[in-house]
């Protein structure tokens, strides 16, 4: 219910600014199962290591949606407004990560480049983190046009 809020917000303050200003926006879609294709995708890779799943945190995912919103302007793992990746992440936490890819279409594609990373491997495959939360972005009009994030928690 809270992303429905969210997106109708969102979608009323574009209506507003279109009919005062003519002001146009690139397409941008953050919809989709895709978090619970990339938890699958992540869990059969840890499977395969003899690792436990990751739980999907749905206040994560929330998370991961504002970075993959915000991908689209500052690919980074620093924020558009200077501070850590981690500043979106609400609550406590002992350890947390960050994965972000650009380009692909498909979880699985993008779970295959992250694996094919060192460091965003280790990621995945860190027997300490227990949670994830997924966030995925379409920008039509941007660089790379599909931005994903997986943040990764242990509380």
């Amino acid at each position: 219910m809270k992303k429905f809020l969210n997106v109708l917000f969102l979608s009323l303050i574009m209506a507003l600014a279109l009919a005062a200003g003519g002001v146009t926006q690139p397409v941008v879609e953050c919809t989709g199962n895709y978090a619970w294709q990339v938890l699958d995708e992540v869990n059969h890779y840890r499977e395969d290591y003899g690792l436990p799943p990751l739980v999907l945190s749905d206040e994560l995912c929330d998370d991961a949606d504002v970075r993959a919103r915000e991908l689209i302007t500052e690919f980074s793992h620093t924020r558009p407004d200077g501070t850590s990746c981690f500043s979106v992440i609400r609550g406590k936490y002992r350890h947390v990560a960050e994965n972000i890819a650009a380009g692909h279409e498909s979880a699985a594609e993008t779970v295959e480049q992250w694996m094919n990373s060192p460091g965003h491997r280790a990621n995945i495959l860190d027997s300490d983190l227990k949670e994830l939360g997924v966030g995925y972005c379409y920008a039509e009009d941007s660089d790379y046009r599909h931005y994903w994030v997986q943040i990764f928690r242990t509380r």
